[in-house]
């Protein structure tokens, strides 16, 4: 479920099965079939959205309600200006496993796929921008401690493949905990509104940060449902998976 090793593996997988004239090879029960980058399914892609690792800042240097609430209006923009591509990458997605289940040759679903190339094209440069317009809101502080413990970056075969029930598992702890935390989400992004029309009304720092703690426990706890979904997606995987984990992310690479 990461975006780059999608556009790069469904070319190579692609080709692959094209050529195979092989009767066993050239089933398609074997391809794994999910299109949808993790930000499609909620904006805890990689656990904060970003997928560049604020989630697990230590609380000396946490995200500030502002900057939490400045993410997330980066990330409902980009899922709106996104929302058609999203939506046929789930058509074809479906249309593919359809083909699967019907007993459809691997070429036969590898065509269907590779529909998906030019939209996940698109949707890896946008998301590069996007994670370079989060990285400008983090302090030096934060961009250095990121930096210092970011994960394992992936290599050319990327992320370990998962089951289709793995990727639907993690689908629905995404979409959970997005369901579960949006009130809190929408509590932090309206008093960092609130703080920014009393800023521009000349109000004093003291009534700023009065209005800015009114965000504290509802930063707390998304904080901490941010680390759990986390340990609840590593419980998805195997214990070989988890000793390959990885993460493919263009800020990790041109940032490096």
């Amino acid at each position: 479920m990461r975006l780059r090793h999608l556009v790069m593996a469904l070319g190579s997988v692609f080709a692959l099965g094209a050529c195979s004239n092989d009767p066993v090879s050239s089933s398609a029960s074997g391809i794994p079939i999910d299109l949808l980058p993790d930000f499609a399914v909620s904006n805890a892609s990689e656990v904060d959205g970003g997928g560049i690792g604020a989630a697990l800042l230590p609380d000396s240097i946490k995200l500030s309600v502002e900057q939490k609430a400045a993410i997330e209006a980066l990330h409902d923009a980009f899922t709106a200006a996104h929302k058609a591509d999203f939506d046929a990458l789930k058509a074809i997605e479906a249309e593919a496993k359809a083909a699967r289940q019907a007993g459809k040759t691997r070429a036969d679903v590898m065509a269907i796929m590779a529909k998906a190339k030019p939209i996940l094209e698109t949707l890896h440069t946008a998301f590069a921008a996007l994670q370079d317009a989060i990285w400008a809101i983090y302090t030096p502080a934060q961009q250095a401690w990121i930096d210092a413990h970011r994960s394992r970056i992936c290599g050319p075969t990327g992320a370990p493949p998962l089951s289709d029930a793995q990727v639907q598992q993690i689908r629905d702890l995404r979409q959970a905990f997005a369901d579960a935390n949006k009130a809190d989400i929408d509590l932090i992004k309206a008093v960092r509104d609130e703080a920014k029309a009393a800023r521009e009304a000349g109000k004093t720092n003291a009534e700023i940060q009065a209005i800015l703690a009114r965000a504290s426990a509802a930063m707390d706890r998304v904080h901490a449902a941010e680390k759990k979904l986390q340990q609840d997606v590593m419980n998805v995987l195997t214990p070989e998976q988890r000793a390959r984990w990885c993460v493919v992310r263009p800020h990790g690479m041109r940032h490096g």
